[in-house]
């Protein structure tokens, strides 16, 4: 599954573990121990190959603005679903840090937070099959204070970042 995407509990584990080592030792040592706020995606400046304008996307929630580029005709996609999916993520600079596109095989997933990021659950909510959507996902709903490497170490989603991707939905089926 791509790194992208998928939400891996040791990750989790990671950041609690960092977060109260943080704070234990900003209380130990008699420093701020305080994480600066999450970045705001209305607040960014995007590359112009990302697509995003945020005044003309729709606000989910404060930390995912949405924006259909082509409107499905198929099922609507809801919480808890398989869905199938192509897709583009970048970082604001317009950097593509990981991809599913035609002529592959979609990427599958259940629409849940156990498997996928936050943004991607609240952002997919609603679109219909056969539909593309645009989200600017920011850090709270994505990686947080997490910093994502490829497998050989590299830094490819900084640490605050704000995730821009385009998906197209293939197929949405209900779970039992």
């Amino acid at each position: 599954m791509p790194p992208a995407l998928v939400r891996s509990r040791r990750v989790a584990a990671a950041v609690a573990l960092a977060t109260s080592t943080l704070s234990f030792a900003g209380c130990s040592l008699g420093g701020d121990s305080t994480l600066p706020p999450f970045t705001d995606p209305a607040t960014q400046t995007y590359a112009p190959i990302t697509g995003v304008t945020i005044a003309s996307m729709n606000r989910v929630n404060a930390q995912v603005y949405t924006q259909d580029v082509t409107v499905g005709t198929g099922r609507t996609v809801a919480k808890g679903d398989s869905i199938s999916v192509y897709y583009v993520g970048r970082l604001t600079g317009g950097f593509e840090f990981d991809a599913r596109a035609r002529p592959s095989t979609p990427f599958s997933s259940v629409l849940d937070t156990v498997h996928l990021i936050k943004g991607w659950v609240n952002g997919l909510e609603g679109m219909k099959v056969g539909g593309t959507r645009r989200m600017a996902v920011g850090p709270e709903s994505a990686y947080q204070y997490s910093t994502v490497r490829d497998q050989a170490g590299n830094i490819v989603i900084p640490a605050n970042s704000v995730l821009v991707f385009d998906v197209e939905v293939t197929e949405a089926l209900a779970r039992p």
